[in-house]
């Protein structure tokens, strides 16, 4: 709140009056005395020293400037909202490299932290690095909040990156009190009779049931190459399965669910042995929360907006300044 010194005003108040409204908005704007202090200072009731303030709000006395911080992008977040009709935005301070996934998760645990909701069911993708730095960043809840955490693709892997993608799930569990629901599977099965068989398996059934509770998706967006988690989990595709797919207009995935520069849903030949929440069945998800950044993932990460992959982003500055203007065509 600023106090303007006004010389001219179109009140019909008296110059005594305008004289003690003002007195009285710098008393409680800029010298900190609270309604009641200056009651009594000024020897009026703090019925018309509330009035009063209202009345210099009216008169443009009082003017309400809010000075962002450096590093806070309000502007930057409404505009993403509005061009891609998004519920909620977060834009972080851009930081190169492996600062950037740190900056990202703590904001992710920040917001995760404020907006969980009572009887939430989340499910979480198991191959990413920003999601396991969201969870790390994380505080314990003093009590239950979350209903059910449950992995969205097939955890099992090669045995270290199974480590990161299982402590995904546990932890967020831990954290909020939650039940833990595992894929004990692979992301990507070897063949389509081994993606049958697994999911034939009641554990591995259980959790796909449990997929028809999830309230709230939290997901990163993969972009070509594959994240270095995704990639030593042995669930990447190899270079030219990657390659087959670019040309073929993928740009990204969530879940490796593939979709085009528009956000269109892809059916690969790869498909047939993954092993993760469909496309539509994650698009009926009310809360579908992305945590995403670095320019490398530009294009999937406009593309996944575009086609209502996500509704809620937490991405970097550098990358939302950069959704906002016309993508760059490609020079052949």
């Amino acid at each position: 709140m600023s106090v303007e010194n006004k010389g001219d005003s179109l009140s019909t108040w008296s110059p005594e009056q305008l004289r003690l409204i003002t007195k009285i908005a710098v008393l409680y704007h800029e010298e900190g005395m609270g309604q009641g202090e200056i009651s009594k200072k000024l020897n009026l009731s703090q019925a018309r020293v509330s009035r009063y303030l209202k009345q210099a709000e009216k008169e443009g006395i009082i003017r309400t400037t809010v000075v962002q911080p450096f590093g806070i992008y309000v502007g930057l977040e409404k505009a993403l909202e509005e061009k891609f009709g998004l519920r909620e935005v977060v834009v972080v301070e851009n930081i190169e490299g492996a600062s950037l996934v740190a900056s990202l998760g703590s904001a992710a645990a920040t917001y995760l932290e404020t907006t969980l909701l009572v009887n939430d069911h989340i499910g979480i993708s198991s191959w990413s690095s920003t999601l396991l730095a969201t969870v790390e960043a994380m505080r314990s809840r003093p009590r239950k909040v979350v209903n059910e955490v449950t992995q969205l693709i097939g955890g099992v892997g090669s045995p270290q990156a199974q480590i990161q993608a299982s402590r995904l799930v546990s932890h967020l569990a831990e954290l909020t009190l939650a039940t833990p629901n595992y894929m004990a599977a692979p992301g990507i099965a070897s063949s389509k009779e081994v993606k049958k068989a697994f999911l034939s398996d009641p554990a591995v059934a259980q959790t796909i049931k449990s997929w028809d509770r999830v309230t709230t998706l939290l997901v990163g967006i993969g972009s070509f190459p594959a994240s270095p988690l995704l990639a030593a989990s042995g669930n990447a595709l190899d270079r030219d399965e990657e390659l087959q797919l670019a040309k073929a207009g993928a740009v990204g995935e969530i879940c490796l669910r593939y979709f085009d520069k528009d956000g269109a849903v892809m059916s690969p030949p790869i498909e047939e042995r993954v092993i993760s929440m469909d496309a539509k069945a994650m698009k009926k998800v009310p809360r579908r929360i992305a945590v995403a950044g670095g320019v490398r993932k530009l294009n999937a990460i406009r593309a996944a907006l575009l086609g209502g992959w996500a509704n809620i982003l937490i991405t970097d500055s550098d990358v939302a300044r950069q959704l906002l203007e016309p993508p760059r065509l490609k020079r052949k």
